[in-house]
């Protein structure tokens, strides 16, 4: 008896699960945290202020909690209400959408999915190397999407007629202004400027 009661004490006490929402709840509970930190580096580093904030904190905690534990629940509430009603729409969407609209929609889903696997690792490069991994990360994540993108936008511009008329106009300014660019950055770069080294050179 005691055991099914225990059971469902658990139950009761655990998030509902999260089909679509997940990451919402994921990306909370990283802010809270992050937060929380920032919040004790500042008060370990108020000086003599460190008891005035003390004593704030503990009138401030004395008022909220009482809030928070009525409050505590509707989060997960909400976000098990809203996650419902996204797979609903989800279905809606699947019945009554043209494929056009589908294609559209899973192209978008696939690169929500690829941003949130980027951040994610950019994330652990700033946890296991600190921020000048991240930064590295990022640069070159970057730079491979200005590639990857600039690939696709020339092959659809390269079927276009007026696009080679334009392009034999521009292209010998284009090529001026790059190696200008190139060796204003290699300049930077040879001056000790370590930040340049992030900076993508033009092909």
């Amino acid at each position: 008896m005691e055991n099914s009661e225990e059971t469902q004490q658990t139950q009761q006490q655990q998030p509902p699960e999260l089909k679509h929402l997940g990451f919402v709840r994921a990306a909370a509970i990283n802010t809270i945290m992050c937060l929380s930190s920032l919040y004790d580096y500042a008060k370990q580093s108020s000086g003599p202020l460190k008891s005035a904030v003390s004593s704030v904190e503990g009138a401030v905690t004395t008022v909220v909690t009482p809030v928070y534990d009525k409050l505590k629940d509707v989060p997960d509430h909400l976000l098990a209400f809203l996650d419902q009603k996204v797979d609903v729409a989800e279905k809606k969407f699947d019945e009554h959408a043209p494929p056009l609209a589908k294609q559209v929609a899973s192209r978008v889903h696939g690169a929500i999915e690829t941003a949130a696997q980027k951040m994610k690792e950019l994330i652990h490069q700033a946890q296991v190397g600190g921020p000048s991994a991240a930064a590295r990360y990022a640069a070159e994540e970057s730079k491979n999407v200005v590639l990857d993108q600039s690939v696709k936008v020339w092959c659809k511009l390269d079927q276009l007629p007026p696009f080679h008329v334009v392009a034999e106009l521009t292209v010998p300014t284009a090529a001026h202004l790059s190696e200008k660019y190139n060796r204003l950055i290699t300049d930077l770069r040879g001056k000790g400027h370590s930040l340049f080294n992030y900076v993508p050179l033009v092909p």
